[in-house]
Parts: C-alpha cells; sequence; structure tokens
C-alpha cells in the first residue's frame, strides 16, 4: 500500500470469511495470498492491486496517509484513502441502497474474534 500509493478494500462475506482468515498468516511479501486462501483476482479499474473476485463489494482507493498507532507488533495502523471507484454485487443494490442482509458481512474484531452483521437493529432518525 504504501509502495504503490494505492489499495482495495475487499468487504468480507461469511462464504469467503475462511479463505480471508488464511491472508492473515504471517508470511513474508513474496508469497501470494491469493493464491495462500483459494480465492481470484480480479483486475481493478482504477487502481493497479487487484480485487478479489468472491467478494461482494470493492473499493478501490488512492492512498492519503498511514498512521502507525504503534511500532512494536500487533500496534495497529490506520489507513485513510480516497475512494475512486466502488464494485457491488447487482442483487445488494436496492434504491441506492445497499441490503445489508445480503452483503452478508463478517469483519475481524482482534485476535482470532470475527463479528457478523446478521443481527440488525433500526432505530428512525430524531427530527
Amino acid at each position: 500500500m504504501e509502495e504503490t500509493g494505492e489499495f482495495v478494500v475487499n468487504v468480507v462475506s461469511e462464504a469467503i470469511a475462511e479463505a480471508t482468515n488464511a491472508t492473515a498468516a504471517d508470511v513474508p511479501p513474496e508469497v501470494d495470498e491469493f493464491h495462500l486462501a483459494g480465492l481470484t483476482p480480479v483486475a481493478s479499474e482504477a487502481v493497479r492491486p487487484p480485487r478479489v473476485a468472491e467478494s461482494p463489494a470493492a473499493m478501490e482507493c488512492k492512498l492519503l496517509q498511514v498512521i502507525y498507532v504503534g511500532r512494536e507488533p500487533g500496534a495497529g495502523v490506520i489507513v485513510l484513502g480516497e475512494l475512486v471507484r466502488i464494485h457491488l454485487r447487482e442483487d445488494l443494490l436496492d434504491d441506492f441502497r445497499v441490503d445489508p442482509v445480503g452483503l452478508d458481512a463478517v469483519g475481524r474484531m482482534a485476535g482470532n474474534s470475527w463479528v457478523r452483521t446478521h443481527d440488525l437493529i433500526d432505530f428512525v432518525r430524531p427530527k
């Protein structure tokens, strides 16, 4: 990301969560993580890094800033980017809104813990 100034954020659905977790392995940079995970690279349209074909949504970004929270292993990094292109599976778009249930997104929390987005709560915005 820092070398190219570009990156892709791929939404991880539960269907590809286990494969995505394989990319968290501590491997040298020359290891192809697409091959490691059994996922399919697809050429992006506005940035050089490929996106994940199996992902329900992907965001092509230009790097703006990297903020290191610390330098020790596991300290964390905050990455800020400019969104230049969005790819979304057609069946997930309804009246300009993404169907969160169909997206079936999961996310890594900390350590080995992941979270699902199945349990939705709706609140009406106050006027």
